[in-house]
């Protein structure tokens, strides 16, 4: 009879514990945002989410991203050639709600580098030839908002807006979307 009080709370003990089990969730994913007055810039975005026995829960993103992008013009006779370089990284952190067992709500907030490396060349008309390299970097709050999607118990799909302004030499607004597919255990 011990034994079997014994057995049987090893065993509940075991499959409660599985039922009140804290979740992680690590997702991989594409991200793809737009700097004002620039083309896109491209990369990759990783979330990861901590859930214990509560709606609430909490996760963490980091995304990096880069594009480049070249520009001519002529004016007044003038040659100029532009060729720039930008690097994104933003830490984000935020809370999570789930809303039932497939759907949750995020938002999110950290901060976002970017760095920018351009080179321009302008020739006059006379022929005259300068080149100046610049080197621009701003650090700032970013924010994001987004939804998490669990189709079974153990994949998580995320999709989320991600945004900041950054300071390089201007004020430039980035926006952007990020889209990705995890493992929660």
């Amino acid at each position: 009879m011990k034994k079997l009080l014994v057995l049987s709370a090893i065993i509940l003990s075991v499959a409660s514990g599985s039922v009140l089990a804290d979740n992680h969730s690590f997702s991989v994913g594409y991200a793809q945002s737009k700097i004002q007055d620039f083309k896109n810039i491209r990369g990759v975005n990783l979330q990861y989410r901590y859930e214990w026995n509560s709606p609430v829960s909490i996760m963490g993103s980091f995304s990096w991203m880069k594009g480049d992008g070249n520009q001519e013009y002529h004016s007044y006779g003038d040659s100029i050639k532009n060729q720039v370089d930008a690097k994104y990284y933003s830490l984000l952190t935020g809370p999570v709600w789930r809303i039932n067992d497939y759907m949750s709500l995020y938002a999110a907030g950290g901060v976002a580098h970017v760095k920018a490396d351009g080179k321009t060349a302008w020739t006059n008309v006379d022929g005259y030839f300068a080149r100046e390299n610049i080197s621009k970097k701003s650090t700032s709050f970013a924010y994001a908002a987004g939804v998490m999607i669990n189709p079974t118990s153990n994949i998580t799909i995320n999709a989320g807006y991600e945004g900041t302004r950054a300071k390089l030499g201007d004020n430039y607004s980035i926006n952007g979307f990020n889209i990705g597919v995890g493992y929660r255990f």
